[in-house]
């Protein structure tokens, strides 16, 4: 009989368990490392993911003082959610809409409390969850101006982006209330959100913003600074001054450029369903004695003119019809237009294909009876 020659606890099948062994520790190792690097994503964009430092910003605020961030992408609906919530008083004056009134200042309404609830890129379950956050604290104001921008009614399906789903606890709260169906889970699964925990090049440019920084994130008494955006206790932002020397007209008409080609063919879709739930919106606010004003923020008029005839012109006067539609219903002020020229705005105020600047919104603003 032939012996086999075997080291102590070895036996002939031990060679079979080596690949799972490998496969077990790789997976460990690739855990670990993703783990890490979630970790260093979450410190490092703290007003991205943290509730935690998204709460003490919204005390900063609170305060009376303004927040140098060091760019504006950041989880804007939990500043509302936790500013909201610490408000001494309620405005007068409140808007909702999205980053094309982020630059509206209480300075534009002299004589008038006024609050800056915009958030970035917002639809129809934005303003369900804002107007949510300022009932639940008792801060409905008396005027609401409430901007409804080319994609507020778009289908969910249709949605690229992902910013809106973290306003969801405040929507279904108030879908609860309107008695209206709410997004299912799976349509609205956050998975993608917290994807971005692990890009490694979102970690590597963080980590340099914070090495290389002159100045930290954190309370400031200025408006403005060199370096740095800045958020301020009304809701409204403050440019950096580098971020302002960025903005020049040529880069303006190359954005305007890009916006033409991107959209021309495509038109804004409305879904039924989201102009129901803003329908039976404005009934409660009417209900409660809320003045509702519906406001559309113009495009830059570089923009306008050149899809003014296209599919995307066409859209944008739809949902222009829905809003008149919804104002008459319920007693509501609409005024403004997508269209530049009803405000009197120039392409000297835009930064890019929608975004303009105080003046322009001003003119805007003057359009609303009683302001």
């Amino acid at each position: 009989m032939v012996r086999r020659w075997a080291l102590p606890g070895f036996t002939p099948d031990a060679p079979r368990a080596r690949p799972l062994l490998y496969l077990l520790a790789t997976g460990i190792l690739a855990a670990l490392l993703m783990s890490a690097l979630a970790a260093l994503n979450h410190r490092l964009a703290p007003l991205t993911y943290s509730a935690a430092a998204l709460a003490w910003t919204a005390e900063i605020l609170a305060g009376g003082s303004s927040h140098a961030v060091f760019d504006l992408n950041i989880d804007m609906r939990c500043l509302r959610r936790e500013h909201i919530a610490r408000l001494e008083a309620t405005p007068e004056v409140v808007v909702l809409g999205a980053s094309h009134w982020q630059e509206a200042h209480a300075g534009l309404l002299p004589g008038r409390t006024f609050y800056n609830a915009h958030v970035h890129r917002d639809y129809y379950e934005d303003l369900l969850a804002v107007v949510e956050m300022l009932l639940r604290h008792d801060r409905l104001p008396k005027t609401l101006i409430m901007s409804v921008r080319d994609m507020t009614f778009l289908p969910v399906a249709r949605r690229t982006d992902i910013l809106w789903l973290t306003a969801l606890p405040d929507y279904r709260a108030m879908a609860t209330r309107l008695g209206i169906d709410r997004h299912s889970w799976f349509e609205t699964w956050p998975a993608r959100r917290w994807f971005g925990l692990l890009s490694l090049p979102a970690m590597w440019g963080n980590a340099l913003r914070w090495l290389t920084a002159d100045v930290l994130p954190g309370p400031v008494r200025a408006r403005t600074l060199p370096t740095m955006d800045a958020l301020h206790p009304d809701g409204s932002i403050g440019w950096s001054d580098a971020h302002r020397a960025e903005f020049t007209t040529e880069r303006a008409r190359r954005e305007v450029r890009q916006a033409v080609a991107a959209r021309r063919d495509l038109a804004p879709e409305i879904d039924p369903a989201a102009v129901t739930a803003v329908d039976r919106l404005l009934g409660l606010l009417r209900e409660r004695g809320v003045r509702v004003v519906l406001i559309h923020p113009p495009f830059n008029p570089d923009f306008y003119d050149r899809i003014g005839n296209s599919a995307y012109g066409a859209g944008l006067r739809r949902v222009e019809a829905v809003t008149a539609h919804l104002a008459r219903a319920h007693g509501a002020i609409a005024v403004g237009s997508f269209d530049p020229a009803v405000a009197g705005c120039d392409s000297s105020m835009f930064i890019d294909a929608e975004h303009s600047g105080p003046v322009c919104l001003q003119r805007v603003l003057d359009q609303v009876p009683g302001l």
